[in-house]
């Protein structure tokens, strides 16, 4: 791994590719809650949903769309197609962090999404 970090230019760690894949309902057992995992979908087939039961969505799978949302945390699945489709997956994987050494993030919380005050240069006294 020390070889490959020099010129590992991802900010995700690991990157799967799946052609013509279904994938029943599941979670991903490797990633961490508060990361965000990203899908890119290409290829030449009908349209396809990419579904998150846990929120009833079903999201617009079509090529060349890109979904990002945490896969550890939100069970998901996609359909099968008849004809070419392929997954590019990216994701974290928490033991790659441990073992260089990367501090983990830490979970948001609802105060991190507040609005912070803005400095505006003027000197209040």
């Amino acid at each position: 791994m020390s070889s490959i970090l020099p010129i590992w230019s991802s900010t995700y760690c690991s990157m799967s590719v799946m052609v013509n894949w279904a994938t029943c309902y599941h979670r991903d057992i490797n990633g961490w809650d508060p990361w965000y995992d990203m899908l890119v979908t290409v290829g030449d087939y009908l349209p396809l949903d990419s579904i998150i039961p846990m929120l009833s969505l079903w999201l617009h799978y079509n090529p060349g769309m890109i979904i990002a949302f945490s896969g550890s945390a939100l069970e998901h699945g996609v359909g099968a197609v008849d004809s070419d489709r392929a997954c590019l997956a990216y994701y974290m994987c928490a033991n790659v962090h441990q073992s260089v050494h990367v501090p983990m993030c830490q979970s948001l919380q609802m105060d991190d999404l507040l609005p912070r005050p803005v400095a505006t240069g003027e000197l209040l006294i």
